[in-house]
């Protein structure tokens, strides 16, 4: 995808071109048009609320106009054509550009329309962003007066969001540096107290949905059981809930919650037993499909 600015340099080089005089490039650059004005920046507050932006425009010219977030869908525009389309006689060419950030404006030739104040090149182009509307007053001057390139900015955007990239990398930094702690915290003190693991390979099956519990492991109080499940029909399954039916402050992990036509998905649910029990057993293990059917299946009689 060509940039806004390739665009504009490309419009010029051709203008130039065909602006040239029988002597050849080199004596068009001595009659060379006069020079445009640069960057524009418009303040999106409550002064310029629900006002027509103007957007000065010249023939031969491309005017680039940047936004401070992508438009949500096309713009709208009364009296335009897109650059696919150069026959149009359309008074501008309008063309979304870099994932809907800029729009690239150039007026279509000399064409005009007629008005009660005689003729004249003008329209409004409409534009929906993610936090307001906007509207584009676009009209053609003459080049000395025309714009290259309109930034339309938010107040003190820049520097927020500067501050607000910094502060969410320190907060998630220390989050991160918390969950690291408490979690190898957990995992010496688990092993600091009596643990042993026993291999199952105990199987249930309910319809399609075969439940395998491969291991059952306690370390003090805290239960683990891990587990797959395979889904051997060809309708996808939605896994809901994982139920045990002992124990309290329960956690899971699937590998895959959605799981398709001979697939499996990895799963294991911890639990802690009431103060006092270090045994705990027999276990049960329940997983409920969350959609469809709404089956389970249940595999009971999981003891160390």
């Amino acid at each position: 995808m060509l940039t806004a600015s390739t665009l504009a340099m490309t419009t010029v080089s051709l203008a130039l071109l065909a602006a040239a005089p029988p002597g050849g490039v080199k004596d068009a650059a001595s009659a060379a048009p006069a020079p445009v004005q640069g960057v524009r920046e418009v303040v999106l507050d409550e002064k310029s609320a629900g006002k027509a932006i103007a957007i000065r425009t010249s023939r031969n010219l491309l005017t680039t106009v940047e936004f401070p977030e992508d438009m949500l869908g096309a713009p709208t525009c009364g009296d335009c054509t897109d650059l696919r389309n150069p026959d149009s006689d359309a008074l501008f060419r309008v063309e979304t550009v870099a994932q809907g950030r800029f729009l690239a404006i150039t007026p279509n030739g000399e064409a005009v329309r007629q008005s009660k104040s005689g003729q004249e090149a003008v329209t409004t182009v409409l534009v929906r962003l993610e936090h307001t509307t906007l509207m584009l007053y676009l009209e053609r001057v003459e080049r000395k007066a025309a714009d290259t390139r309109v930034v339309l900015v938010y107040p003190n955007r820049a520097g927020e969001s500067e501050y607000v990239r910094v502060e969410k990398a320190k907060l998630e930094a220390e989050s991160a540096a918390r969950i690291d702690a408490e979690v190898s915290g957990r995992f010496l003190r688990a092993f600091s107290e009596p643990h042993h693991c026993s291999k199952k390979g105990s199987r249930a099956r309910n319809d399609d949905m075969v439940l395998e519990v491969t291991e059952l492991c306690y370390f003090g109080r805290e239960v683990i059981l891990t587990f797959t499940l395979e889904n051997r029909g060809r309708i996808p399954i939605e896994v809901g809930s994982v139920v045990v039916n002992k124990g309290a402050n329960k956690r899971e992990y699937l590998s895959e919650r959605t799981i398709e036509f001979q697939r499996v998905s990895s799963g294991v649910v911890s639990l802690r037993l009431p103060e006092g029990d270090s045994g705990g057993g027999p276990f049960e293990l329940t997983v409920y499909e969350g959609a469809g059917k709404r089956r389970a299946v249940t595999l009971g009689g999981l003891d160390f």
